[in-house]
């Protein structure tokens, strides 16, 4: 008698349960709204001029974390306003040697004004340059200096060091002169040698003019 045959057993798997992901929640980015870059504008002083520009779009950037510091020293009126790209130019040496500087030149610091936050140098866009000028001459307008030094921005490279023209220009209706970085002087005897020069024969120039 033939064996029987048997059905094998077939066991039904057990699928395990779909994993469901939660959706979370959509956050919207942080949009700058088109009010904040024109609050400078109407800016009546210079204390609300810093405060709108901390919120304009161009200072907004992740990238520019450094880009806005509030200057301390803006003194109204003043005889000379100062401008620096970055605070970071004005460390402790460089500090030193612009305080050396002025007191040679037998001028008070402490009596001039300071800004350095980001005008028109080689991180700024093309399409930021107009505005980034018309601030500065915002600026100018509320501080009212009868005078500008402009320290230059550092170069990056060898072939960006050139000489600086000492002839004096004109900016936002204001005599300017335009000076070496105060980084590039500190290691440079010969840019602090011909700062000097230019910087005193500009101050001798203006007294001679007035007498």
């Amino acid at each position: 008698m033939p064996a029987p045959v048997r059905t094998p057993v077939v066991q039904a798997q057990v699928l395990p349960a779909p994993v469901v992901i939660p959706k979370l929640p959509i956050i919207p980015q942080a949009q700058n709204s088109p009010e904040n870059d024109t609050l400078w504008q109407k800016a009546s002083s210079i204390t609300d001029f810093y405060n709108a520009l901390q919120n304009h779009s161009i200072y907004q950037k992740p990238t520019r974390t450094l880009s806005f510091t509030t200057p301390k020293n803006t003194n109204p009126n003043a005889p000379y306003l100062l401008i620096f790209h970055s605070p970071q130019e004005l460390a402790s040496e460089a500090t030193s040697l612009l305080q050396r500087l002025f007191k040679k030149l037998e001028i008070d610091l402490s009596t001039c004004s300071m800004s350095f936050f980001i005008k028109c140098n080689s991180n700024a866009m093309p399409r930021e340059k107009k505005v980034l000028k018309e601030m500065l001459q915002k600026e100018v307008a509320l501080l009212n200096p009868k005078k500008i030094i402009f320290f230059r921005e550092t170069p990056k490279t060898e072939s960006e060091d050139t000489k600086i023209d000492s002839a004096p220009i004109t900016f936002a209706g204001k005599e300017a002169l335009i000076l070496y970085s105060l980084t590039e002087m500190h290691p440079s005897k010969e840019k602090m040698i011909e700062t000097f020069s230019n910087f005193s024969a500009w101050i001798q120039e203006n007294i001679t003019s007035r007498t």
